[in-house]
C-alpha cells in the first residue's frame, strides 16, 4: 500500500510536470520565433523584456496573449514548429524529472481534443483558435517507476526484510514449543529416573527394619544388596545429571595425563560388573594390541564417557548384553572401540544421534530411562580432546562406538 500510494502521488507529479513542461515548451519556441523575425537589437531586447512579463503574468492572460501571437505568427506564415517543441519539451523534461519519457507529439484540432480527454495520459495545449498540440506519454508506468527506483527498491527490501524476520520468529515459536513439550517430557521422565530407585530402596529399607528377615540371613543379604544397587542407579543418575548441567554452563577443559591402558579400563569394567544395577546379563570384555600400551588423556572425563557407551549398550538391548572395549594405536591416535549386541541404530538416526535431545526411535515408548544428552555430552568431551567419535551400527545387530584420540 506504501509502494501503492507513492505511485500515484509520483503519477499526478509526471503528468503535472509533463502539462508544465509541454506548456513553456511552447512558449520558449514561440519567443525564439519571434527573435528569428525581428531584426533590431532594441526590438530583441524588448521582446526578451516582454518574455519575462508574459511569463510573470498572470496564467489566463499570459495563454490569452500567446494565442493571440501565435494566430498572427500563422497569418504571416511563421506557424509553430513541431520538431522545435519537440526537442524543447525533451530538454525541459530532462532539466524536470532527469530524463525524457518515451512520447509521440503532433497537431490535433479541437474535436480531436475533446475526444481524448478520456486519457490521463494524453496532454493537450492549445496553439491558435482551433489548433492544439498533444503529447501521448507511451509506457508512462516505466517513466513513473525510474522515478521510483530507490522506492521501489525498498519496498522491496522491506518485503524480504518483514519474509526474514517472520520466517526467524515462526521457526523461534517452533523451538520454543518444541522446548516446552521436552521440558515437560524430561521432567516426567527424571521424576520416573529418581522415583524408582527411591521406591526400591524405601521398600527394602522397610522390610528390613521390620524385622521379618532376622532369622532369614539370605533373604536379608538379597534385600541389602537391593539397597545397594538401586543407591548406586540413584547416585550414577544424579551424577550423569549434575555433570552435564555442569558442562552445558562451562568449557570443557581436559587434564591430559599419560594413562596405562589396561589397569585404567580393567578398573572401570570391574566396577561396572558390581554395579549392574538393571538386573541384565552383561558380560563386559577388554582386548589391547598390547598390554604395555598408555594413553594421553583426561581420566576423569574418559572414564564418564566409557560408563556412558557401557550404560547406553546395557540399557538399548535385551536381557542377555555382551559387550566388548578394545584399544590400539593407529596412525600416532589412540582408538577405543566399544561394540555391543543391542538393539542397534537405524541409518537415518546415526547422523543425529550426537545432538541434544535426540532419543532414536526404537526406543521412544518402551519405558527405558534417558533424556537423550548423554551422547551430546560424550561428543563434546572428546572433543575437548581434539579427537573424533563415530559409529557403525545396524539395526538388530548392535552398535559400535569408535573414540580416537591424538597422542602428540
Amino acid at each position: 500500500m506504501w509502494f501503492k500510494n507513492s505511485y500515484v502521488m509520483m503519477e499526478h507529479d509526471f503528468i503535472d510536470k509533463s502539462e508544465t513542461s509541454l506548456t513553456k515548451s511552447i512558449e520558449n519556441e514561440l519567443f525564439e520565433r519571434l527573435n528569428k523575425k525581428s531584426s533590431g537589437i532594441s526590438v530583441q531586447k524588448s521582446l526578451k523584456s516582454d518574455q519575462k512579463i508574459l511569463l510573470s503574468t498572470d496564467l489566463n492572460q499570459s495563454k490569452d496573449i500567446n494565442e493571440g501571437i501565435q494566430e498572427f505568427l500563422t497569418l504571416t506564415k511563421n506557424p509553430c514548429s513541431i520538431n522545435r517543441v519537440d526537442t524543447l519539451f525533451n530538454k525541459t523534461m530532462i532539466e524536470s524529472i532527469g530524463f525524457a519519457p518515451s512520447h509521440t507529439i503532433h497537431f490535433v484540432d479541437s474535436l480531436t481534443v475533446q475526444k481524448s480527454k478520456s486519457s490521463k495520459y494524453t496532454i493537450n495545449s492549445k496553439i491558435t483558435k482551433d489548433q492544439y498540440i498533444q503529447v501521448s506519454l507511451s509506457s508512462p508506468m516505466g517513466s513513473i517507476l525510474r522515478q521510483a527506483q530507490l522506492i521501489l527498491y525498498a519496498s522491496i527490501f522491506l518485503v524480504l526484510l518483514i519474509g526474514v524476520i517472520l520466517i526467524v520468529q515462526l521457526r523461534s515459536m517452533l523451538r520454543e514449543n518444541h522446548f516446552v513439550s521436552f521440558i515437560k517430557e524430561y521432567t516426567n521422565a527424571l521424576a520416573h529416573d529418581l522415583k524408582t530407585p527411591i521406591s526400591g530402596i524405601y521398600m527394602s529399607a522397610s522390610q528390613l527394619v521390620s524385622g521379618v528377615f532376622e532369622d532369614k540371613p539370605e533373604s536379608r543379604q538379597r534385600y541389602y544388596q537391593m539397597c545397594k544397587d538401586q543407591s548406586s542407579k540413584l547416585l550414577a543418575t544424579v551424577d550423569r545429571i549434575l555433570l552435564i548441567a555442569k558442562s552445558e554452563h562451562s568449557k570443557i577443559v581436559p587434564n591430559l595425563t599419560k594413562t596405562e591402558l589396561k589397569p585404567y579400563l580393567d578398573k572401570i569394567v570391574d566396577i561396572r560388573r558390581q554395579n549392574n544395577f538393571r538386573m541384565k546379563s552383561v558380560e563386559l570384555s577388554t582386548s589391547y594390541q598390547t598390554e604395555e600400551m598408555s594413553g594421553l588423556f583426561d581420566p576423569f572425563l574418559l572414564e564418564n564417557v566409557l560408563n556412558n557407551l557401557i550404560d547406553n549398550a546395557v540399557k538399548y538391548s535385551n536381557d542377555e548384553v555382551k559387550i566388548h572395549i578394545s584399544c590400539e594405536q593407529v596412525n600416532k591416535k589412540l582408538r577405543i572401540c566399544v561394540k555391543d549386541n543391542g538393539f542397534g541404530i537405524a541409518k537415518n538416526e546415526q547422523k543425529h544421534i550426537f545432538d541434544n535431545f535426540e532419543r532414536g526411535n526404537k526406543v521412544e515408548g518402551k519405558g527405558i530411562d534417558g533424556f537423550g544428552i548423554g551422547l551430546n555430552y560424550v561428543n563434546r568431551v572428546i572433543k575437548a580432546h581434539n579427537g573424533v567419535i563415530s559409529v557403525k551400527s545396524e539395526e538388530g545387530l548392535g552398535s559400535e562406538f569408535i573414540i580416537e584420540l591424538p597422542q602428540n
